[in-house]
């Protein structure tokens, strides 16, 4: 049994098996076969193999036409395949080990990676992840595919990872994931935000559970406290099944909240709203009782695609989002890919400091035309319902004016077509960089609405990347100078006579719920699960106790001191 500490970022408690996913070695429980099992497990094994080369010979013939280094990478795989010290090592491992199928092959090549990194040579150290891209495509056909099939999963089980890429959160089987244990991330990373969006506990820091958890492994993810526990013994197991229970209730009894209004206990109306990815998640929005859409990022309709979806394709999307919104407001932000989203269609790269680099719309400003593409899509859509359009990491006004010359260029090449579309759409600006925040007068000048994104917010103010575990703790979006940015932009909006919400996650967070109805926030947008528990501490707030609250947070000397403030 091994018990993890990790950060808590979705509440609840799921029990479970495990599915790993991994760009490091698994580890599969060693297991031995009686001598009469052995040729058996010996033609599991010769079977994968072939199954494997076959996978490989595929890709390489697929890309035939495709770059050079692309092709001699498919090839070393296919080199390591056909080794002989690793065949024969493997081999052996059945044979006299009398291990599983499985196991040989994890453990063979966890020692053939342990050698090549002691070499003291890049070249050779570069083909452990050639050896692991094998190890992954043997153990799916030993394991029918259990390690990362994440489209279809056959059963309900625990995702345990070092960490997911977006590409694979957005392709997992959501009716199948319990929870989420992960060994990176933080509060404000893509894995807290889709558990949150799911509504599924998850932990995240909990160190080394990759390494850890076996294929077969039962699970504990205890969200309410950040623990995790790798194969509980049945004592502790009875205990949080009991735990899992009360949690449910507690869950039911905030669902009961949906057709509450949403109002302070003195009266003062505080607007919930949803932020979705993609248009299945329009019904979850009205199942747990929000006003719209505060958030709807694009972004995720792109990733993980070989061709970038077409004007008509993109219409179709948003068209359907608008009509099962039946007139609600629904807030759509322009693509923000780059940082930690990279999309092959559009040619994203890794770069040295991704979240300083190129993304949002400074990627729309470099891909103009795949840009306006996107700006017809959602100018059209536009007739079927309340559409508003927002742009992504605004950095001043400057970028605000050619992100709207470019917006006028789209309703030009649609009234040349012919097709009518939304000639009044609304325009706002989301505030997730200082200097926007900063620059906030100039930008209400223009700009109909504002979104605040206090995830890049924060982590732009404090210097902190959100995504680093050493510095995950340094995250605060209750640090005083973040309260001091959010108190002057809705200042500067309630004088201009602007709407503003806030759409980061801090909104969903029902801790921070009298902070941020005592800095003047009265609109809110989180994913659609967070919504009850938002809205019970809605109704349990009083605003001039708020209002009290927030200017000694605004004067505390640091995160810490508000935090008890906030008694976290």
């Amino acid at each position: 049994m091994h018990t993890i500490k990790g950060q808590k970022v979705s509440p609840g408690i799921a029990i479970g098996k495990v599915m790993i996913l991994s760009a490091e070695e698994v580890k599969v429980r060693e297991q031995r076969v009686p001598v009469k099992k052995v040729e058996g497990e010996m033609r599991r094994f010769r079977r994968a193999l072939a199954a494997t080369e076959k996978d490989i010979v595929t890709l390489l013939e697929e890309q035939a036409g495709g770059p050079v280094d692309v092709r001699r990478i498919i090839s070393t795989s296919l080199d390591f395949l056909k080794d002989d010290t690793l065949v024969a090592g493997i081999e052996a491992a059945i044979e006299k080990g009398q291990f599983t199928a499985p196991y040989a092959v994890s453990s063979t090549i966890a020692s053939l990676a342990e050698q090549l990194h002691k070499i003291d040579n890049p070249t050779f150290s570069s083909k452990v992840a050639d050896l692991i891209d094998i190890e992954h495509r043997l153990l799916n056909h030993l394991l029918g595919g259990k390690l990362e099939k994440v489209k279809e999963l056959d059963r309900q089980l625990i995702v345990v990872a070092d960490d997911l890429t977006p590409t694979q959160a957005i392709n997992l089987d959501r009716n199948k994931v319990l929870a989420f244990a992960i060994e990176r991330g933080s509060w404000a990373s893509h894995t807290a935000i889709l558990a949150r969006a799911l509504g599924i506990p998850a932990v995240v820091g909990a160190a080394r559970v990759a390494h850890l958890a076996t294929i077969g492994s039962t699970v504990v993810v205890d969200g309410d406290e950040g623990t995790v526990i790798i194969d509980p013994d049945a004592e502790l197991l009875r205990e949080y099944r009991q735990k899992r229970r009360r949690s449910r209730r507690r869950t039911a009894m905030d669902a009961q909240q949906k057709n509450l209004p949403s109002v302070t206990r003195d009266d003062q109306e505080i607007r919930l709203y949803c932020n979705i990815e993609v248009k299945e998640d329009v019904p979850r929005v009205r199942e747990y009782g929000g006003r719209g859409v505060g958030l709807f990022r694009t972004e995720f309709l792109f990733l993980g695609r070989s061709e970038p979806l077409s004007e008509d394709e993109q219409y179709e999307v948003y068209k359907e989002a608008l009509i099962g919104m039946q007139g609600n407001m629904v807030t759509i932000r322009s693509m923000d890919v780059g940082a930690d989203k990279f999309d092959r269609s559009l040619g994203t790269h890794r770069e040295p400091n991704p979240f300083m680099g190129e993304r949002a719309i400074r990627i729309s400003f470099a891909r103009e035309e795949f840009f306006r593409v996107q700006l017809r899509a959602l100018l059209r859509a536009g007739v079927h319902g309340k559409l508003r359009l927002m742009f992504p990491m605004i950095m001043d006004l400057g970028e605000f004016r050619r992100a709207k010359a470019i917006l006028e260029k789209a309703k030009k090449e649609l009234r040349q077509r012919g097709v009518s579309f939304d000639e009044d759409l609304k325009v706002g600006s989301m505030i997730e960089l200082p200097s926007a925040a900063l620059s906030i007068e100039s930008l209400a000048d223009e700009a109909d609405f504002f979104s605040i994104g206090t995830n890049d917010l924060t982590q732009y103010t404090l210097g902190v990347d959100r995504l680093n575990q050493r510095v995950a703790h340094l995250y605060a979006p209750c640090h005083p100078a973040i309260l001091r940015l959010l108190r002057h932009i809705v200042l500067v909006a309630e004088k201009r006579g602007k709407y503003v919400s806030i759409c980061g996650e801090m909104a969903g967070d029902p801790a921070y719920v009298p902070l941020l109805i005592g800095l003047g926030l009265r609109n809110l947008s989180m994913a659609p699960p967070m919504l009850p528990a938002v809205k019970k501490a809605v109704r349990a707030a009083d605003t001039r106790a708020c209002a009290r609250l927030a200017d000694k947070a605004m004067a505390a000397a640091d995160a810490a001191e508000v935090r008890r403030l906030l008694k976290l």
